[in-house]
């Protein structure tokens, strides 16, 4: 499983429909201290938290803004959260999130329920299972917080995933198996298995209905069109590494950030053109980088340098950055470990859903 340095955290972006600027805050995971983060990026200030009983690895939030689950692996279960107050209102189990076998050293019984996604309806939770003796999905009903079943997917890599607005599917990357597996929620069947090479991971949307993926393996970025799920096109960066991905709400830009090489590729989501990619230098030399976040404006960008425990804010425009908010004790060793606030993956929240 991962820790520090293997990029597999959460991102999970509210579909956000206003182009114009608005208040926002933004849920962030730390791995190291395994608290959940409300941060408001305007006034500098943590608003809100709530601490896991281990690495919360992705969360999301339901569309009417006011329950958000968080999936811990080594729980391995999943938390419920009021979204207003962040005190915790449940914790799903199930036997599905545990194994008959372990896995590693020292051993684990976790099936490692990891990617984490509700349908647009807010109806249903999706449960990804990163290590399952069989791996898959596991669909939960939101109103009484029950499995309502399992989808067995006889791949391994799947890490992250999330459900497009307007079509409801999910979209469930398998990095080991270079396939992306497209699920129909309403009926809760795949519908599509897309052939991506790379190791994709990282998913986002466009609003024209294009699929973003980001690759791991080979740092690409790869263009999926929803209406048919074939890949249009498969963009080279000259990043390295872990990372993930974000399209601006205006539908204008895509970026895909680089564990290894510490820089974000900025592309231009309607041509599909690489246009820069430029370094991102906290206080360390090389930050390794997190999620990307788009502000509701698409002026700004937000990307987490979790070695660094900050959130640098971007100017999209310019590619500069504006402020770097430290939002932790400076990293030092401890027991052979970082001890620092890490802020890996997060979400946009518009303080209207609040």
């Amino acid at each position: 499983m991962l820790r520090k340095y293997a990029l597999s955290a959460f991102v999970v972006l509210m579909p956000v429909l206003q182009l114009s600027a608005q208040d926002h805050t933004i849920v962030m995971l730390s791995h190291d201290n395994f608290t959940i983060y409300d941060f408001d990026p305007k006034a500098g200030k943590i608003i809100n938290q709530f601490k896991a009983q281990e690495q919360a690895h992705e969360a999301t939030i339901t569309p009417d803004g006011k329950t958000i689950y968080a999936a811990v692996p080594e729980g391995p279960h999943v938390v419920v959260l009021d979204a207003a107050t962040f005190k915790q209102k449940a914790l799903i189990e199930s036997p599905f999130f545990k194994r008959t076998t372990p896995i590693g050293n020292p051993p684990r019984y976790s099936a490692s329920p990891h990617g984490i996604a509700t349908n647009n309806e807010g109806t249903k939770l999706y449960v990804g299972l990163e290590n399952g003796e069989v791996p898959g999905v596991v669909i939960i009903d939101v109103k009484t917080n029950k499995v309502i079943k399992k989808l067995d997917l006889l791949l391994e890599g799947g890490h992250y995933l999330a459900v497009q607005p307007k079509t409801d599917k999910l979209y469930y990357p398998h990095h080991t198996d270079n396939r992306v597996v497209v699920i129909d929620t309403k009926t809760d069947k795949v519908s599509k298995i897309i052939p991506v090479a790379g190791g994709p991971v990282g998913v986002a949307f466009a609003p024209n209905g294009d699929v973003w993926l980001h690759e791991d393996g080979d740092g690409s970025v790869t263009v999926v069109d929803s209406h048919t799920d074939t890949v249009t096109k498969v963009i080279k960066t000259p990043g390295v590494g872990m990372g993930r991905i974000a399209v601006s709400p205006d539908g204008h830009w895509a970026v895909s950030t680089h564990r290894n090489t510490g820089d974000v590729a900025l592309i231009d989501a309607r041509t599909k053109e690489l246009v820069a990619n430029f370094p991102i230098n906290g206080d360390h030399p090389l930050p390794y980088l997190g999620f990307p976040l788009f502000a509701p404006d698409s002026k700004t960008l937000y990307v987490m340098a979790f070695q660094g425990g900050e959130l640098d804010s971007i100017d999209v425009e310019s590619r500069k950055v504006t402020a770097r908010q430290k939002l932790g004790t400076a990293c030092k060793v401890v027991n052979a470990r970082e001890d620092c606030f890490d802020p890996f993956g997060g979400f946009i929240r518009l303080t209207g859903a609040k």
